[in-house]
């Protein structure tokens, strides 16, 4: 049984939602293992009750079930996505360690998360109606971030997120972006120049299945996962109901560092933030001192290197 294809077949279970997929990853991470478990052992993951156990022994029965995950695993050889399995060799540790892992995640490109060469990821996400301001502050720490060796997440949205890939890119550093739809959709489409060279220098994933359309309720999904990949995340303008709140919460959820560019305290895009400052998110000048402050050091020459806390 191929890996992947044991969580795509119990990921198919009725009642089998995202927490109590992850509670199973998380009791028995090898999926060859996951895929033979018994009724008892199956009833001692926590929160599983009866009816669970019945749907996961059932699910493993289905041949509709296992068709339509192997139909998924195909299209996305034939898009020429790489298929990232929990529990195995690959995945990217960090994302392994959230609460809600997902337990595929579909990529273009060659970026390596689970190389473990020590560079620091971080996210720089915001709003998408942006001010002339936090468009110019987000290329800027992108462009910032990637010169001193760091790879920068976003989500590939208009506004902040766009603008953190463009300076990332501007100067020939590693931008990864993480898509609510399929990794082989584009979108936005005028982001397409971007899309394409995050696909030939570093990376676009999803988890979504491959051809799934963007749809408003995979975008706070995919959130934890733009967080989860990194070591900090950085916000740049958000409104009091931006969904980058969204992405903030699980960086605290995730314990990872979080950051908050200032900006004007008149200005309705600045509300949504401060208070992460209130309870302890530093603030984001520029991207050397978020990176000190994150615990990342310059060599004496060459890349940056991590340095513990300690």
């Amino acid at each position: 049984m191929e890996s992947a294809l044991v969580w795509l077949i119990y990921q198919r279970a009725p009642g089998v939602g995202r927490r109590r997929m992850a509670e199973l990853m998380r009791t028995y991470p090898n999926p060859e293992e996951a895929w033979r478990l018994g009724a008892a052992e199956l009833a001692a993951v926590r929160g599983f009750r009866p009816e669970t156990v019945q749907a996961l022994l059932a699910v493993r029965k289905s041949a509709e079930a296992r068709r339509e995950a192997e139909r998924e695993l195909e299209r996305a050889r034939r898009a020429g996505l790489r298929v990232l399995c929990y529990g195995t060799q690959g995945y990217p540790r960090r994302l392994a360690e959230i609460p809600l892992p997902p337990p595929v995640l579909y990529q273009y490109g060659p970026w390596e998360p689970g190389d473990g060469d020590g560079r620091p990821v971080v996210a720089v996400v915001g709003t998408r109606r942006p001010t002339a301001y936090g468009l110019a502050v987000a290329e800027q720490l992108g462009r910032e971030l990637a010169q001193l060796g760091a790879v920068v997440v976003s989500g590939m949205a208009r506004g902040i997120d766009t603008a953190a890939h463009r300076g990332a890119l501007s100067a020939g550093g590693t931008t990864v972006a993480v898509l609510g739809g399929g990794a082989d959709v584009c979108y936005p489409q005028e982001s397409a120049a971007l899309y394409r060279k995050m696909r030939e220098s570093g990376a676009i994933f999803s988890e979504q299945p491959p051809g799934t359309a963007p749809r408003p309720e995979n975008f706070p999904e995919r959130n934890r996962i733009i967080s989860g990949l990194s070591h900090g995340v950085i916000l740049v303008e958000a409104g009091e109901r931006s969904g980058t709140l969204i992405t903030a919460a699980h960086a605290t959820e995730q314990d990872r560092d979080l950051f908050v560019v200032p900006g004007p305290i008149t200005s309705p895009l600045s509300r949504g933030l401060y208070r992460f400052v209130r309870d302890g998110a530093g603030l984001a000048v520029n991207a050397a001192q978020v990176l000190e402050d994150m615990g990342f050091l310059p060599a004496a020459e060459g890349p940056l290197h991590f340095t513990p806390r300690g």
